[in-house]
């Protein structure tokens, strides 16, 4: 009874942890450029889109973003690590953290 009972204290506790565990925001800024400059501040995870495509990504974040040649973050991609900027044209640019 004391074997079944502390398995299921670890799985409640184990469920929990995951469940309190947030999405977190990169830290830093994120800078789109094209017809107007878009600056993210600490971007939260998810696909950032335009109508116009994106002449070039500045990623001054803690975490790598991709940036893709379709809208909805689809299409051909590139990775952009954190410091670093790409040119060409991104209709979207996925933040993972």
């Amino acid at each position: 009874m004391i074997r079944k009972l502390s398995a299921m204290v670890l799985v409640t506790a184990g469920a929990l942890t995951v469940a309190a565990a947030p999405a977190t925001a990169a830290t830093g800024r994120l800078v789109l450029h094209g017809a107007a400059v878009r600056v993210v501040i600490d971007p939260g995870p998810g696909c950032y889109g335009s109508v116009t495509p994106y002449s070039g990504v500045t990623n001054d974040t803690d975490t790598a973003v991709t940036a893709y040649s379709g809208s909805g973050c689809t299409g051909l991609s590139l990775v952009v690590p954190p410091g670093g900027s790409a040119t060409g044209a991104f209709r979207s640019v996925r933040v993972l953290s």
